[in-house]
């Protein structure tokens, strides 16, 4: 599978949805529910999060692909 980068850029990924969850918590931890910024922080954490479970399956699936390509 040629399209998928390497492993030390899909950690990145993950690392970076990592980040992205803890500042979006912590958005959320010093803004009112109300607020623009409230919903803005509800939204990075969504994506942290969506990068933090896509990073992994990716590096499963270029690690599964490199074991089948092998044999």
């Amino acid at each position: 599978m040629r399209w998928l980068p390497s492993f030390v850029t899909l950690f990145l990924i993950f690392v970076a949805g990592l980040v992205m969850q803890v500042g979006g918590i912590l958005m959320n931890i010093n803004t009112l529910p109300t607020s623009t910024s409230f919903a803005l922080a509800t939204y990075v954490r969504l994506l942290g999060l969506l990068l933090m479970v896509i990073g992994p399956l990716l590096i499963a699936l270029k690690f599964f692909s490199r074991l089948d390509k092998k044999s």
